[in-house]
């Protein structure tokens, strides 16, 4: 489903809150297999990136390392943000607030957090630089079998995340994915991996 609209196969879930009423319903990209994809719909949530103006076509912006063509982080965890034309950025994964992980388990310098520039671009092996984007989270973990263990001592509505901050419970459900992956798909209809990570 995308942000609150539900799409054949998907699960009946809203997806990250920070891609809240960025999304539309996506269709299956052209590098998964139709049992590969179904599979993945049913563990998680899919998506292609919609701008506030209407656009689907953009650039992919990161922070981090380019490893058989993915985008990872290396002492410090990736940024990425897709660029459209007229220069809007959409955050599309921060590696160091986005996931289970970074939620509940790691935490980092916030002095080395900053230093982060996500000033490069994103190229296919094709050698092109604007995409179609689908983004798919997957959540594996059920927060609800975690809620005594992850809630606040004072509400039980909240979680207390790694790093201090207090969200309510159900929020967290939606944030708390364990997987994400984007699939580029570029103007000759070649669709690439850029991102995959495991967030758990």
């Amino acid at each position: 489903m995308t942000n609150g609209m539900p799409v054949p196969g998907t699960a009946t879930r809203p997806g990250p809150p920070h891609l809240l009423g960025l999304t539309e319903p996506a269709d299956r990209p052209g590098n998964v297999t139709e049992h590969f994809w179904a599979g993945l719909l049913e563990v998680g949530w899919a998506a292609r990136l919609r701008s506030e103006d209407g656009r689907t076509r953009f650039r992919l912006r990161y922070y981090g390392e380019l490893f058989d063509g993915l985008i990872v982080g290396g002492d410090v965890p990736a940024l990425v943000y897709a660029v459209t034309e007229s220069g809007q950025r959409i955050l599309l994964f921060d590696g160091a607030l986005h996931g289970y992980d970074a939620m509940f388990c790691e935490s980092w310098d916030d002095d080395r957090l900053r230093t982060r520039r996500a000033d490069q671009v994103y190229v296919d092996a094709d050698g092109e630089d604007t995409f179609e984007l689908v983004v798919w989270v997957g959540y594996n973990i059920d927060l609800e079998d975690e809620r005594q263990s992850l809630a606040d001592a004072d509400d039980p509505d909240l979680v207390r995340l790694a790093d201090g901050r207090r969200i309510p419970f159900e929020a967290a459900r939606h944030a708390a994915f364990d997987a994400v992956s984007v699939t580029a798909t570029n103007a000759r209809g070649r669709a690439t991996d850029a991102l995959s990570e495991e967030l758990a």
